[in-house]
């Protein structure tokens, strides 16, 4: 969650280096997708949005925050960060301002979600990411923000989603895939017993065909 709320809602200032839908799909890169360059800027976007337990329907985004990150450097050239007004259920529960930390008087009076859509349009034009030369994809931490939320609450709303909506690198995937990658070369050593690895209980699983079921430490 971003806090750089006051206009404009957007900046272009440089930042130290980071170190920590019609049909959409989630895209999982290639291995050494880093050093392929293949992308000029990886737009990195986490929602939050409107929740109670049970969960209330339909969920509403209220933060709409992107990082855009230099896919050569890996430095942040410029962010956007808006707050977003619900309106199906206007008042943000207890649960919701505990779980995300936004509390009602920072939504109240805040531009719809098509307002937003439109502010987004004007940052990614800006920015020349609409440039046809310039290749750029969303990142998000699970399928979440993209596959269901921004689509769903647009289809409730009867807006339409962008097409740079409909195409993003999920970390999850990408994570599994490089841990998979470190794993493969041990993988049949470990299935034949020549290496004694103790590795602690996991609720991560690796499955690959030379070791069906390989837990990692994490």
């Amino acid at each position: 969650m971003f806090n750089d709320s006051t206009p404009p809602y957007w900046s272009s200032k440089v930042s130290p280096k980071l170190t920590s839908k019609g049909k959409t799909s989630c895209v999982l890169p290639p291995p050494g997708w880093c050093s392929q360059r293949r992308y000029h800027y990886f737009l990195v976007l986490d929602f939050e949005a409107t929740c109670d337990k049970p969960q209330i329907h339909p969920q509403e985004i209220i933060e709409f925050p992107i990082l855009k990150l230099n896919g050569r450097t890996m430095e942040i050239e410029s962010t956007f960060h808006m707050y977003v007004q619900p309106v199906v259920h206007p008042q943000l529960t207890p649960f919701c301002t505990e779980l995300t930390g936004i509390i009602q008087g920072m939504v109240d009076g805040q531009p719809s979600l098509q307002q937003v859509l439109e502010r987004v349009d004007e940052w990614m034009a800006k920015e020349g990411l609409l440039d046809p030369s310039v290749k750029s994809i969303f990142v998000t931490c699970g399928d979440w923000d993209l596959k269901v939320m921004l689509p769903g609450q647009c289809q409730y709303l009867g807006l339409p989603v962008a097409d740079y909506f409909k195409q993003w690198i999920n970390l999850k995937k990408v994570f599994l895939e490089v841990a998979f990658t470190a794993l493969h070369p041990f993988s049949r050593r470990l299935r034949q017993g020549k290496m004694d690895l103790h590795l602690p209980a996991a609720s991560l699983h690796m499955h690959t065909p030379s070791a069906p079921a390989a837990r990692l430490p994490w």
